[in-house]
């Protein structure tokens, strides 16, 4: 009896195909996202997507301050509760939560409390599946 290898390959691709799209697909790329208020500049890192995520964010200059995120979506109406962020060394923060509930494109908060004031710092993010 006579086996036939040659459909094992494309059967494996077929097979690893499914299972990738049923995981649904490549997991987002970070995104580095940058914006600047009166007084400081923001990078903000973080994996747009929906569910909880880590956002890590770089107050330049660096300085003592209290920092939180929130996002909104301005065409649906949409908006997340703030996030407080946590000291992560000399201005950089880490805040933890989900900031963002479906798809699309979004409005990131920034908000910094310092000795020069309270500002919030926006950036737009897509939000992919």
């Amino acid at each position: 009896m006579r086996r036939r290898w040659y459909i094992v390959p494309p059967v494996l691709l077929i097979v690893a195909g499914i299972v990738w799209l049923v995981r649904g697909g490549p997991a987002p790329a970070p995104a580095e996202l940058r914006g600047r208020g009166p007084h400081h500049a923001v990078v903000v890192r973080l994996e747009p997507r929906t569910g909880p995520l880590e956002a890590r964010v770089e107050l330049r200059p660096a300085s003592p301050a209290k920092v939180s995120i929130f996002a909104v979506m301005p065409h649906m109406g949409h908006t997340t509760p703030e996030i407080p962020a946590r000291p992560d060394g000399p201005g950089r923060y880490v805040a933890g939560g989900e900031l963002f509930t479906m798809t699309g494109p979004w409005e990131i908060g920034i908000r910094v409390q310092g000795a020069s004031g309270t500002e919030v710092i926006k950036v737009n993010a897509l939000v992919a599946e």
